[in-house]
């Protein structure tokens, strides 16, 4: 089990790689070699620990250390955010969910998405133009806002799916695909000498067929009348409760089922209304520069709690 760097250590790496270190090893070492002297690389030699220790103690590393960290971690947010848009893209071009938009049956969630994408960017701005904390934190809060957009794109596509669940399909949705490895020169190599097919994969087939849309109320009553047959024919035929029984248990657990994905839904339903307000809200207390920024983080951070259950419940039922 591999165990993460302190921060010391990550600390000493950098300083002992450091360019201006490699340089002054380097060039103690041809000083060396030109005057058959060993006393320049005695004199690095002994002035190396001082180095290394004073820079592994200085604040210089730390600092950069966190914010490569920080980059990293907004370019990761960003990542799985991009992923999520070619989700929701996915749902609604290959699936009848697009129609169903279209037809006013289904909220367009991806229209809204664009706007809340144009809200962002121009948080990014007023933020990045301020001088206070919130120009000091600005990097935390466009992540955050990352973050809230990343939470729209997971109900939204989970709300479309539980719709086209209704109307007995099931579309598949893309995975995360792992983050790209720096090549090497192996890599590289290998790609000039094998020949790999060139044949790109079929593209997802759309459905053609008019579904209909199936609201949750249609799907229940549908359920309940096969419940209802099945009871019917029970008590024409007591004999077969072997055969009927175990059909009536597992309609009323769908029922269920049901109920408690149609509350999920009519909540996600709610929670993606309310987003653009909250959002523009947001970008209202920003722009004004009295308002403290330890509040509106706050905000975000309550909106995110707020859609956390609800998202894990919609991925738990489909998974």
């Amino acid at each position: 089990m591999m165990t993460k760097p302190r921060p010391w250590t990550l600390q000493f790496r950098r300083a002992l790689t450091d360019p201006s270190n490699v340089i002054a090893g380097i060039g103690a070492m041809m000083a060396s070699a030109v005057t058959w002297n060993p006393l320049p690389l005695i004199l690095f030699g002994l002035g190396e620990p001082v180095w290394l220790y004073t820079a592994t103690t200085s604040a210089r590393y730390t600092r950069q250390i966190r914010g490569e960290r920080r980059d990293a971690a907004l370019a990761e947010g960003r990542r799985v955010l991009a992923w999520r848009e070619h989700q929701l893209a996915v749902v609604v071009q290959t699936t009848p969910c697009g129609r169903w938009i279209r037809d006013g049956q289904l909220d367009d969630y991806a229209a809204r998405y664009a706007r809340l994408g144009e809200l962002r960017d121009q948080v990014g701005w007023i933020v990045e133009r301020r001088h206070d904390a919130a120009n000091a934190l600005e990097q935390d809060i466009v992540a955050r806002m990352d973050d809230m957009l990343c939470a729209y794109l997971m109900m939204a596509t989970e709300r479309l799916v539980f719709h086209c669940a209704l109307a007995k399909l099931y579309p598949r949705l893309p995975e995360l695909a792992a983050p790209v490895a720096p090549r090497s020169l192996l890599d590289w190599l290998k790609d000039a000498l094998v020949v790999r097919p060139t044949t790109a994969p079929a593209p997802p087939v759309p459905w053609r067929e008019d579904t209909p849309f199936v609201s949750l109320d249609a799907a229940r009553d549908e359920l309940r009348a096969k419940r209802a047959g099945f009871q019917r024919d029970l008590a024409r035929a007591p004999s077969h409760a072997d055969v009927y029984g175990p059909m009536i248990v597992a309609l009323e657990q769908r029922l269920d089922d049901f109920d408690r994905r149609g509350r999920n839904d009519l909540t996600m339903a709610a929670q993606l209304q309310v987003f653009p307000d909250q959002f523009e809200a947001i970008l209202h207390k920003l722009a004004t520069s009295e308002t403290d920024v330890g509040e509106v983080v706050a905000d975000m951070k309550l909106l995110l709690d707020q859609t956390d259950d609800t998202v894990r419940f919609a991925e738990a039922t489909r998974h």
